[in-house]
């Protein structure tokens, strides 16, 4: 009997979670208040307001959940765009992302070094900053997609996504480095780089070959039913394998390349001088995601909410932590600018379009995963209740401040 309550409201979970995602989309035009909004507020009302749904099963799947949302969502962010603007991105997205991740963890592991010495030593610190270093691409893509249907951002948003991408490898390997550090200080700072830098190069050999190989299939599948089902085992099993082949962090981006080699084979052959005859139905291909990235996007949202947890003591401080990543963001987005020369759409969206999510989350259980019986972290809860409100404050934030502020500067 308990097993079949339990398969009922799991049923009823993902109903009212596709519902009030189809509803939330309609409610954006009246309300400006995007449907990420409304998923992450539910959670937290069936999770830690009422409890009506035990919050430890949806953390135990954190990790698959976190893979499964990451690839598609990154894969729909891949065959949506041309190649040609994230090329030119790039260079942009980096300059953001050293800006950002550099002042974030510097400014964020200082202010908790000082202002709670007790719980937090300087790497400590540190280590907290680069789990709040960077961009969620989800969340960063819900709100742009939103901002997207009131205003022409198509020539710009690659960036923000691109950014948001690149950045979740180098604040998890980052963590990871740090708290090596913290556990072993023989490990140097100089191995964290190089292994971010493995990192990129791998998954992105990894997408390009698999998403080569997948083009050519494809193009022979044509007219086959259940071909773009069989995709998306493909981008799993990419996923998975970059992510074990170039370490934590390496499967996002090597779902984007993916992505963009089968949305963009020609121009990419055409580039290195072959013209093949490789036909690829971009449209259908994106029909059909878009009903499997909206399930899980909107599924993601809702367990994000049903998993928080947060201490009332921890507020002021993270709401003092919401206050410095914004106002690095801006400090950040603007030195970018002016050393990359960014248009007048792109400077208003890098500087107040800004969120945190699941990855910062996930990363905040790191150190009790490291250090089980608490040896060097004597209180690591402490990191999942700061992320969680620096999470929630971000999200409000980019998705409903942000976005009223960029039509008023690009309007």
């Amino acid at each position: 009997m308990v097993d079949t309550l339990e398969v009922f409201s799991i049923f009823m979970l993902i109903s009212a979670t596709i519902l009030l995602g189809y509803l939330g989309n309609l409610f954006y035009d009246k309300t400006k208040v995007p449907d990420l909004i409304w998923l992450l507020g539910f959670g937290i009302i069936l999770g830690p307001v009422f409890h009506l749904y035990d919050p430890a099963p949806f953390i135990e799947i954190s990790t698959l959940m976190s893979a499964v949302a990451l690839s598609i969502i990154l894969f729909e962010a891949g065959i949506t765009v041309s190649i040609g603007p994230v090329i030119q991105a790039i260079p942009k997205a980096m300059a953001l992302i050293g800006f950002t991740f550099t002042l974030t963890v510097i400014s964020v592991g200082y202010f908790l070094h000082f202002y709670m010495p007790e719980d937090f030593t300087l790497l400590q610190g540190f280590l907290l900053g680069t789990m709040v270093g960077g961009t969620s691409t989800v969340t960063t893509i819900g709100i742009l997609h939103a901002l997207e249907s009131t205003l022409d951002i198509s020539d710009v948003k690659i960036l923000l996504t691109l950014e948001s991408v690149l950045t979740d490898p180098i604040c998890i390997i980052a963590a990871i480095t740090l708290i090596q550090m913290i556990l072993l200080p023989s490990v140097s700072f100089s191995e964290g780089v190089l292994d971010i830098i493995i990192a990129f190069i791998i998954s992105s050999v990894i997408g390009f070959f698999i998403g080569v190989v997948w083009a050519l299939i494809l193009n022979i599948l044509r007219g086959k039913p259940l071909k773009y089902m069989i995709t998306i085992a493909v981008l799993f099993a990419t996923y998975m394998f970059s992510d074990k082949m170039g370490g934590h962090g390496a499967g996002p981006m090597a779902a984007l390349v993916f992505g963009l080699v089968l949305s963009n084979f020609r121009y990419i052959f055409r580039f290195l001088g072959k013209d093949m005859n490789i036909k690829i139905d971009r449209r259908e291909l994106i029909h059909f995601h878009e009903e499997v990235t909206f399930f899980i996007k909107s599924f993601f949202f809702v367990y994000v909410g049903l998993i928080l947890t947060v201490s009332s003591k921890h507020v002021v401080t993270g709401f003092i932590l919401i206050g410095i990543c914004l106002t690095v963001r801006f400090f950040s987005a603007s030195m970018a600018s002016i050393v990359m020369k960014f248009s007048r759409v792109e400077r208003a969206l890098s500087r107040f379009i800004f969120a945190h999510g699941l990855p910062a989350l996930i990363m905040s259980q790191l150190p009790s995963l490291y250090d089980p019986k608490r040896q060097y972290f004597p209180a690591p809860e402490i990191y999942s209740n700061l992320c969680f409100i620096i999470v929630l404050g971000t999200v409000l934030y980019g998705a409903v401040v942000g976005p009223l502020i960029v039509k008023r500067r690009i309007a």
